[in-house]
């Protein structure tokens, strides 16, 4: 994994032409979306910029993990938490990838509800309960690596 954090950071700073990296998916919490084992391509952060529904890619301060979320709220959008969990975004009911409400569980509705408001950062999220801002807050354009492209689902194909 430390090879690929490597590679992506070289790729960033390169001036080469932007070349997508191979990465599989690991862990469930896009289980729906992305499949443990899905190899999918990533492009430097440099070379896309990340848009609502796209999949980005950054590094856990803790663990120096690689984590892989989708991004449902950008700079400058507003979202809300409401009393049984509901998350909003831009006045709308955010809907997980079955169609479903998202409802931040307990635990992190009290953490995410800190941040309510204009989005200073980008809000990026997995299943609920997940390694994502419902823990960690936004995250800046900054910490993110890459951007996956896919042709299938809902991120975009566009370079």
């Amino acid at each position: 994994m430390i090879a690929e954090l490597l590679a992506l950071l070289l790729l960033q700073n390169a001036e080469l032409p932007c070349e997508p990296i191979e990465k599989d998916i690991v862990g469930k919490s896009l289980e729906g979306q992305l499949m443990p084992g899905q190899t999918v391509h990533v492009l430097p952060i440099s070379c896309m910029e990340p848009r609502r529904m796209d999949f980005v890619i950054f590094t856990d301060d803790e663990s120096q993990n690689l984590v892989i979320k989708q991004v449902w709220g950008m700079p400058g959008d507003t979202f809300s938490v409401a009393d049984n969990g509901g998350l909003f975004v831009n006045g709308e009911q955010a809907l997980t990838s079955f169609d479903r409400p998202y409802i931040v569980n307990r635990f992190f509705k009290k953490k995410l509800k800190k941040f309510e408001g204009v989005l200073e950062g980008y809000l990026v999220l997995g299943h609920p309960g997940s390694l994502d801002s419902g823990r960690i807050g936004p995250i800046s354009k900054d910490v993110m690596l890459g951007v996956v492209k896919r042709s299938e689902g809902r991120a975009r194909t566009d370079r």
